[in-house]
């Protein structure tokens, strides 16, 4: 999303682009996706693996659950 926000300002406004953080949803998980929008603004390939990434997966609504009639 923020290569292709990054895009639009290009295109429409000469690069010049503002972000805006709202707030966290999740104080486990939101400092890594901060750190891939601010790694994608710099064009910087380094990744910062996510320590509790196995915990967010339990968290997401697995195969059995959403192949639950609704």
């Amino acid at each position: 999303m923020t290569r292709m926000t990054m895009q639009a300002a290009d295109d429409l406004c000469g690069g010049r682009l503002l972000l805006v953080h709202e707030g966290g949803y999740s104080e486990a998980h939101i400092p890594f996706c901060g750190h891939a929008v601010i790694a994608t603004l710099a064009r910087s390939d380094i990744v910062a693996p996510v320590p509790l990434q196995v915990r967010l997966d339990f968290q997401q609504p697995n195969p059995e659950l959403t192949a639950l009639p609704a």
